[in-house]
């Protein structure tokens, strides 16, 4: 028995027959040309006969180097399968039914899921795109197994994964637009557009909360559209930052005062109903929230180090 062979030894040996040259084996390899001669002198004492006959202009095999060749390569076969036999029993499958509000579709969701496909790639997603109050809701009925939105319920578990501001667009030249703050009560008797793409609910409560009555002319669903009329000078509204488009030229933002944060949370019936595919879902989301959180503590330095 030859205890001694390793896989490098067989992986250098392999890429030296197949490249003709120990230099471009070891590029190859990503080791040094010293580390790949020295595993494939190692392998022929171990085996008793010599592979390979070194020349200037490279290398040949001899006749055990041949024979050594094809098993080497079916060595490295095996290992392989047994690398993919291990990695399709780790992954799940099956399906996994999502809800979700409007700006975490946008921002969020994408990069979780393809991490999960990754991981999972026989998992299918289904996803409902809904307002604050219908995920919940959804939660609740069982319809989707996990809700990303701002309204949670004492017999739910809420994970927090997300916080934004709520900001005030206005488009320019509006009387606002030089402001770096208003006030809800601000914005009494402004002609104003209500998101209806998930946090509307909210909007009005902390407007009534705060006496203030603008002008509502028109709910809008959709946060591309309410955007672009309100860069159209149709009226101002309120969204949280996630809802923010990356392209902003045709208004501008001003904070609330006082500022009021809304925070993104996973929503799940009890984990003892959950499967495993929800459940890993979770852990990757629960994983991921470290990164967001540093990413936001980053734009927020880099806002308060921002020259006025």
């Amino acid at each position: 028995m030859f205890s001694n062979i390793t896989l490098v030894q067989t992986r250098c040996f392999c890429g030296v027959a197949e490249k003709g040259n120990f230099t471009i084996a070891a590029n190859h390899l990503c080791l040094s040309q010293s580390a790949v001669s020295q595993a494939v002198a190692a392998l022929e004492r171990t085996l008793g006969a010599q592979l390979l006959v070194r020349g200037r202009d490279g290398v040949t095999l001899t006749s055990a180097g041949v024979a050594a060749l094809a098993e080497a390569r079916a060595v490295l076969a095996a290992v392989e399968r047994l690398a993919g036999s291990v990695r399709r029993s780790a992954a799940l499958s099956g399906s996994l039914r999502i809800g979700v509000v409007q700006s975490a579709a946008i921002r969020l969701l994408p990069g979780w899921l393809r991490q999960l496909r990754a991981a999972h790639p026989d998992i299918s997603v289904t996803l409902y795109e809904g307002t604050d109050p219908e995920v919940t809701a959804w939660v609740q009925a069982g319809i989707v197994e996990v809700g990303f939105t701002s309204r949670t319920l004492a017999e739910l578990t809420a994970l927090p994964v997300f916080q934004d501001d709520y900001v005030v667009l206005v488009p320019h030249g509006h009387a606002f637009a030089a402001r770096t703050s208003v006030a809800l009560k601000d914005l009494d008797g402004q002609r104003m557009l209500l998101s209806g793409g998930g946090c509307e609910t909210l909007v009005q409560e902390l407007l009534a909360t705060a006496s203030s009555n603008p002008d509502i002319v028109c709910l809008v669903r959709d946060n591309a559209t309410l955007t672009s009329m309100v860069s159209e000078g149709l009226g101002l509204t309120i969204m949280p930052e996630l809802a923010l488009p990356l392209d902003q030229q045709g208004f501008v933002t001003i904070k609330l005062r006082p500022n009021m944060r809304r925070t993104l949370h996973a929503v799940t019936r009890s984990p003892d109903e959950l499967g495993p595919v929800p459940l890993a879902f979770l852990k990757l989301v629960k994983r991921n929230r470290r990164s967001e959180a540093s990413s936001q503590s980053t734009l927020q330095k880099a806002k308060l180090s921002r020259p006025r």
